[in-house]
């Protein structure tokens, strides 16, 4: 059972970065001037919701089996406020950097839980279907094929 632990507590971790990404896109999205990063944020925002809803449901499934649930809470909270420090989108300016960093960190976490052995088939197909989604438009970034227009 000490996996299975471990198991939700990353995937604790993911469910808490995917939020705090979710409410990044969506204050930028208010924020920012130009009207495509106003949009492309509002879009990110409606995805990462998403991701957080269907990534709660396995972790609801996980929870079940596991007792240490109080002393996990007191981590994720301070696991909450370094990614809110990471993620802060401030402008068009720093806009398609940020949301890189935001891509590549993303990723990297999804990784790591991929990474754990015993992975629930269900939790296994969903994390490997959302990060192959980031990847790809990490690779769009990557090709230059996202780029902000001014308005």
């Amino acid at each position: 059972m000490k996996r299975i632990g471990q198991i939700v507590e990353k995937l604790n971790e993911l469910v808490i970065l995917n939020e705090e990404v979710e409410n990044a896109y969506k204050k930028a999205s208010s924020k920012l001037g130009n009207n495509y990063t106003k949009t492309y944020a509002k879009e990110k925002s409606l995805e990462r919701g998403e991701f957080v809803r269907f990534l709660k449901i396995e972790l609801t499934k996980l929870e079940a089996n596991d007792e240490n649930l109080i002393a996990l809470k007191r981590k994720f909270h301070m696991v909450r406020l370094n990614f809110r420090k990471f993620i802060k989108i401030v402008n068009d300016a720093e806009f398609l950097g940020k949301v890189y960093e935001i891509e590549v960190l993303s990723i990297n976490k999804y990784d790591d839980l991929l990474s754990q052995i015993n992975l629930p088939l269900t939790l296994c197909k969903l994390l490997l279907k959302q990060r192959d989604f980031l990847q790809a438009r990490l690779h769009v970034m990557e090709r230059g094929e996202l780029v902000v227009s001014s308005s």
